[in-house]
C-alpha cells in the first residue's frame, strides 16, 4: 500500500469516527453516547483526544398527548373561572338570546326573558365576564 493511500484511508477513518460523535471545540474533547463501541472510544483516546460519555438523548418528537399534558401542567390561569366554563356561558347566552329574539310576543317569551334575567345574574357568569373585562351582551333584550 502506498503512503498516499494509507493517508487517505486514515483520513477516511477519522472522518467516519468524527461523524459518529460530537466534537466540542471549546474543550477539545469528543462527546460520545454511553453505549458507544469501546473500540471507537479506544481509537479516539489513543490519538490524544479526550472522550466525554453522555446518556443518549431522546430525539423523538413529542406526541400530541404529551403536548396536551404539558399544556395542562403549564402556568395556572389568572382567571378563577376556567376558559371552558366561560366559553360555555357565552354559548348558552348567545343561544338563549337568539331563541328569545326569534320568539313572538307572549307568555312563553316572557318566561324566557325571566330565565335570561336570572341567567345573567348568576354569580359565576358575572365573575367570569368581569374577570375578562367583557360586557355581558344580551343583544338589547335586558338593559
Amino acid at each position: 500500500m502506498k503512503k498516499s493511500e494509507l493517508a487517505t484511508e486514515i483520513k477516511n477513518q477519522i472522518y467516519e469516527l468524527l461523524s459518529e460523535v460530537d466534537v466540542d471545540p471549546k474543550v477539545g474533547s469528543v462527546v460520545m453516547k454511553k453505549g458507544a463501541n469501546p473500540a471507537d472510544i479506544k481509537k479516539v483516546t489513543s490519538q490524544g483526544i479526550d472522550v466525554e460519555l453522555r446518556e443518549e438523548e431522546d430525539d423523538k418528537e413529542p406526541t400530541k398527548a404529551e403536548l396536551e399534558k404539558e399544556k395542562v401542567k403549564g402556568a395556572p390561569s389568572k382567571f378563577k373561572v376556567s376558559n371552558d366554563q366561560f366559553n360555555d356561558f357565552k354559548e348558552r347566552l348567545k343561544t338563549l338570546v337568539k331563541k328569545i329574539k326569534d320568539m313572538e310576543k307572549g307568555a312563553e317569551k316572557d318566561k324566557k326573558m325571566a330565565a335570561l334575567k336570572q341567567f345573567i345574574k348568576k354569580p359565576e357568569l358575572v365573575k367570569a365576564f368581569k374577570e375578562r373585562d367583557v360586557k355581558i351582551d344580551t343583544g338589547g333584550l335586558v338593559g
